[in-house]
């Protein structure tokens, strides 16, 4: 038979049970406290990091667009206190146009509609001075899809804008720069291209004027010298006079009449071509000089080219054997000419003083010649170069056949 039961263990037993809930009742209690601590925590350091920002202004309307918070980014970008301006209509930031054509109102409808609202424009601060501003209008609705209010974030971009200004107007101007560069270009090409034909036509006229001068001395000048020399020769054969003096002053006169005219322009050059002129040109520059000359030339068979061309091969030819013979202090010198399909190569070489390293003659300058001659072959589209050539000097002019058969196709229609 069992004994009767302990009271304090019943009664023990029966506190007991009561207790474990009370237990996770204070837990529940305790996480919940500390999750609103946090929470409570979060909100007092978001308002705070809103507060303190200064490069924007971040504030919040009620949904009738009445200020209810300000920041101090909204202070120093607006210019109001805290106090000056919570409670009163964001209108106050707009231009008077806007306010009277109630656009404030109009962006906080499409804030509600949308979303949101995004726009750049200009603003007033406080002490009446407008500033561009970047402006983010954001409806805030909590769960129930109720409109609580709105947020508004303003940039001030005036900075911005001035610099963006400033470049707009400095691509304007350089533009205007580009186009005045352009237009000076395009004038100096006009003018340049003028000036080549004004120097082509120098060169004609002074090749013709040579051919003319020549022509004069030789057909007028030398005919009078020797009807002199028939005159003499005859008195002293009437008279029985010693007149050889004379008649050798009179011989040495015309022979350097001759060779002015034929300098001038051999009539070699029209009348047989090119090379006769220059077979005759290279002997008697021997005999003045003294200088070897060596003149090589191909094809065996040498066809005749445009007057132009010649004119022009000669020229080169004997300014450079001129050169060489007045600067370079050569004995010796060498020509060659090479006729391909569609270019004259001519070279002459001479074994003197040469050029210096930077291209600047170390010989006394000759003049306009080797400018000349660059010009005279510029003109036929052709190049024209001077370098050093261990020991002496290469003067090296490649000019195109083809171009200056077709100038004297048209020259002779």
């Amino acid at each position: 038979m069992a004994g009767p039961a302990n009271p304090d263990r019943i009664k023990n037993s029966s506190m007991a049970k009561p207790y474990q809930p009370l237990a996770l009742v204070s837990q529940e209690s305790e996480a919940r406290q500390h999750a609103e601590d946090r929470l409570q925590q979060s909100d007092e350091l978001f308002r705070l990091l809103v507060e303190s920002v200064k490069d924007y202004a971040i504030f919040l309307l009620d949904p009738s667009g009445k200020v209810s918070t300000w920041n101090q980014g909204a202070e120093r970008i607006k210019g109001y206190k805290a106090r000056e301006i919570i409670g009163q209509h964001f209108s106050r930031f707009y231009p008077v146009e806007a306010i009277e054509s109630k656009w404030p109102d109009r962006e906080l409808e499409i804030a509600a509609k949308e979303g949101r609202y995004v726009d750049e424009g200009l603003r007033v601060r406080k002490d009446g001075s407008t500033f561009w501003a970047n402006v983010v209008i954001t409806a805030l609705r909590d769960e129930t899809g109720e409109l609580r209010g709105f947020s508004k974030v303003t940039r001030d971009l005036t900075e911005r804008r001035a610099l963006e200004e400033r470049s707009r107007q400095l691509n304007t101007e350089l533009r205007a720069r580009v186009t005045q560069l352009l237009d000076s270009r395009r004038q100096i090409e006009l003018r340049t291209l003028e000036l080549q034909k004004l120097s082509t036509e120098l060169m004609r006229v002074g090749d013709e004027e040579r051919r003319r001068l020549a022509r004069t001395l030789h057909d007028d000048l030398s005919q009078h010298l020797v009807a002199l020399k028939l005159e003499l020769e005859a008195k002293q054969a009437d008279e029985k006079v010693s007149l050889s003096k004379s008649i050798e002053l009179t011989d040495e006169a015309l022979l350097k009449v001759r060779n002015i005219s034929y300098l001038l322009h051999p009539p070699l050059l029209d009348e047989s071509g090119l090379l006769p002129a220059l077979h005759w040109y290279i002997d008697g520059l021997q005999k003045r000089s003294k200088m070897r000359i060596i003149f090589d030339y191909k094809p065996a068979v040498f066809q005749r080219l445009p007057r132009e061309l010649e004119n022009a091969i000669f020229r080169i030819i004997q300014e450079s054997l001129t050169n060489v013979y007045r600067h370079s202090g050569s004995e010796d010198a060498r020509i060659e000419i090479d006729q391909g399909a569609e270019t004259v190569r001519v070279r002459v070489r001479d074994f003197g003083k040469g050029i210096g390293e930077s291209g600047d003659l170390t010989m006394p300058p000759p003049g306009v010649g080797i400018s000349g001659m660059k010009e005279r072959v510029k003109q036929l589209n052709g190049e024209l170069r001077v370098s050093r050539a261990e020991p002496g000097t290469l003067v090296e002019a490649t000019i195109p056949i083809f171009e200056q058969a077709t100038m004297t196709i048209r020259s002779a229609g």
